[in-house]
């Protein structure tokens, strides 16, 4: 016991906890899977009463979708990866945002972010963590050493969204394996109805009428810009597919991506002579009702980091096919949450799809992955999960966040 005149010492207090200023950072002006789960991601993270503004080009579709979430921009242009006027204009917004972390998700931004950020620190006396979103099979830059020793020099971490990535960031960068985590991309599972409720049939019924598709028809979805997931492959099986499954639909979905591919997608129906059972719907920021009109998606890139709407598809309790590829193998188990077929690969895929549009058994069968699926979705890659991984790595790289 201290004596009356002695001093009490007590425990020290934890550091207060500020809530996160974050800036998350795509200059490009694509309108894919990577940026709408980008922007998803940010407001996720404001919700969770973190202070986020998204940096992206003025105008784009990024802009439009941060502005349906209710999510703050602030316009950053930038050329090319060696625009050092966007560096500059980037170090600067760092310094008026008071940021603590910089997260860049486009390959283009990873080394003018690099350069910001080490602006901001030098120059304007603002430091902040430095995190890159590794969203592809891809280094981060070329030649791959160097580029290695220059983002080992600039950033903080990196994310691979799949082991697969990890792989190539860590081997083709010669990183430090601490320097790259694995965060798998998560799904907000409430925008899901659950499989066999009725509000998954009210959606769906809602959905086909919007699409124009009829009711007692078997619809094979996709998901993607129409260049990158396998579109021509897939249509290419069309034809056997209807021979076994007459009611069968297509319903493409996502951004044109090269100029033309829309056009040639419609010829390639025309000639084989379905063209009244195909579907373009555009970019589409409503995936979880286009899921519900769904019985099958298809996903077949010959290059897959993750495979979100593979994700998005067990969410909504919906088998798929899919190419044995990347992070589609980490995503998809195959004859339990779908069905994977090696690249390239027509008479395996005619064979996968004949399976689960079969009249008969094809029922039973969508009904059994799908359910597993669900359950795979939440126990895996639930949107929770990934914030909380997220977060915790934020609190390491920035355990005293910036007073408001």
């Amino acid at each position: 016991m201290p004596s009356g005149n002695s001093a009490v010492l007590s425990r020290p207090t934890a550091p207060k906890q500020f809530p996160l200023r974050l800036l998350h950072v795509a200059s490009t002006r694509s309108q894919g899977g990577i940026e709408r789960h980008s922007v998803e991601l940010a407001a996720a993270l404001a919700g969770r009463g973190a202070f986020v503004r998204f940096a992206c080009a003025p105008g784009g579709f990024l802009e439009a979708w941060c502005a349906a979430a209710a999510l703050p921009t602030a316009a950053l242009r930038v050329r090319n990866s060696g625009d050092l006027g966007a560096a500059w204009r980037l170090a600067k917004l760092i310094r008026r945002e008071r940021a603590d972390i910089v997260h860049a998700h486009s390959r283009r931004d990873y080394v003018v972010a690099v350069l910001g950020v080490a602006l901001a620190r030098i120059v304007l006396r603002q430091r902040a963590a430095l995190v890159l979103h590794a969203h592809m099979v891809r280094p981060l830059g070329e030649p791959a050493r160097l580029s290695g020793r220059f983002f080992s020099w600039g950033v903080s971490a990196v994310i691979a969204v799949s082991g697969a990535v990890c792989d190539v960031q860590r081997h083709a960068h010669g990183f430090n394996p601490a320097l790259v985590h694995l965060i798998p991309n998560g799904v907000n599972l409430e925008r899901f109805a659950r499989p066999g409720s009725d509000d998954a049939a009210n959606r769906r019924s809602e959905t086909r009428r919007g699409l124009g598709v009829p009711d007692d028809a078997l619809v094979l979805g996709m998901i993607g810009r129409l260049d990158a997931k396998g579109q021509r492959q897939l249509l290419d099986a069309v034809p056997a597919l209807l021979a076994a499954c007459p009611a069968l639909w297509i319903v493409l979905v996502g951004s044109e991506g090269k100029s033309g591919e829309r056009a040639a997608l419609t010829a390639q129906a025309a000639s084989a002579g379905f063209r009244d059972r195909l579907v373009f719907t555009g970019p589409r920021t409503d995936i979880p009702a286009l899921m519900t009109a769904f019985d099958v998606l298809a996903h077949l890139p010959t290059d897959e980091a993750f495979g979100l709407a593979l994700a998005e598809a067990m969410a909504a309790g919906l088998p798929a096919v899919a190419t044995a590829i990347g992070g589609c193998r980490e995503v998809i188990q195959d004859e339990k949450t779908g069905l994977l077929v090696p690249p390239s690969n027509r008479p395996a895929l005619i064979s996968a799809l004949c399976r689960l549009l079969d009249p008969v058994q094809g029922p039973a069968l969508r009904a059994a992955l799908g359910a597993r699926g669900r359950q795979v979705a939440e126990d895996h890659f639930s949107q929770e999960t990934q914030l909380d991984r997220l977060e915790a790595l934020y609190r390491e790289l920035c355990p005293v966040a910036t007073p408001i």
